[in-house]
C-alpha cells in the first residue's frame, strides 16, 4: 500500500511540475523603466547628451533667469566636435559655443544689448544644467517612442520637448538613436 501512495506521490509532483506548477497566470514579464530619468550635463556627458537631443529647441515660457531673460526664450543646442548654441527673446538672440562643467554658454554674435548677460563676448555659466527624460514606464524593449525632455538651466525649467526616447531590454536609454545611461528597470505583470 505504501509503494501505491508514493507512485501516486510521483505521478502528482510530475504533472504539476510538467504544466508549470498550476499556480495561475505564466504570462511573461514586462519590464519598464522605474521613474524619470535626470541627465547631468558635465564635462564627461555633455557632449554625448548635446549631440543625441542636436538641433531641438527648448522653449521656457517665462524666461529662463540664469540667461538674464524674462520673456519667452528658446534655447537650441546643436552637438558635434564644437557644440553651439542658439538663443532667442522676442527680437534679440545670441549664439555661440557651448562648453561643459554644467553648461557654459561663451556668446560670439549677439542683438542683445552690451549689458546684457548674453551680449556679444559675454559667457554665461549654469549650475545645475540637466536633461529632464520622462522615462517613468517606459517599456524595456528597444522600440523608440515620443516622449517628453525638458532642458533644466537652474531653477528654470523649459516646456516638454517632443524627443525620440527607447529603453533597450537591458535598460540602456536612447535619445533620437543616442545611448546616453542606463536606467533602473522594474517588472509589470498582468
Amino acid at each position: 500500500m505504501k509503494s501505491i501512495w508514493k507512485l501516486a506521490a510521483v505521478v502528482a509532483v510530475a504533472t504539476l511540475a510538467s504544466c508549470g506548477g498550476g499556480g495561475g497566470d505564466d504570462a511573461p514579464t514586462t519590464l519598464v523603466a522605474a521613474s524619470d530619468t535626470s541627465l547631468s550635463v558635465n564635462p564627461t556627458t555633455g557632449a554625448a547628451l548635446v549631440t543625441a537631443v542636436t538641433g531641438q529647441a527648448f522653449t521656457f515660457t517665462g524666461g529662463a533667469a540664469p540667461l538674464g531673460t524674462t520673456a519667452a526664450t528658446t534655447v537650441t543646442l546643436n552637438g558635434g566636435a564644437a557644440p553651439t548654441f542658439a538663443i532667442a527673446e522676442g527680437n534679440n538672440s545670441a549664439t555661440g559655443n557651448l562648453q561643459f562643467g554644467s553648461c557654459i554658454f561663451v556668446v560670439t554674435t549677439s542683438s542683445f544689448p552690451a549689458s546684457h548677460a548674453l551680449a556679444t563676448g559675454k559667457t554665461v555659466t549654469v549650475n545645475p544644467c540637466n536633461l529632464n527624460v520622462a522615462t517613468a514606464g517606459a517599456v524595456a524593449n528597444g522600440v523608440a517612442t515620443s516622449r517628453s525632455v525638458a532642458l533644466v538651466l537652474g531653477a528654470a525649467s523649459s516646456v516638454g520637448a517632443s524627443v525620440t526616447v527607447g529603453v533597450n531590454p537591458g535598460g540602456a536609454l536612447t535619445l533620437n538613436g543616442n545611448i546616453v545611461t542606463t536606467v533602473t528597470l522594474k517588472p509589470v505583470t498582468g
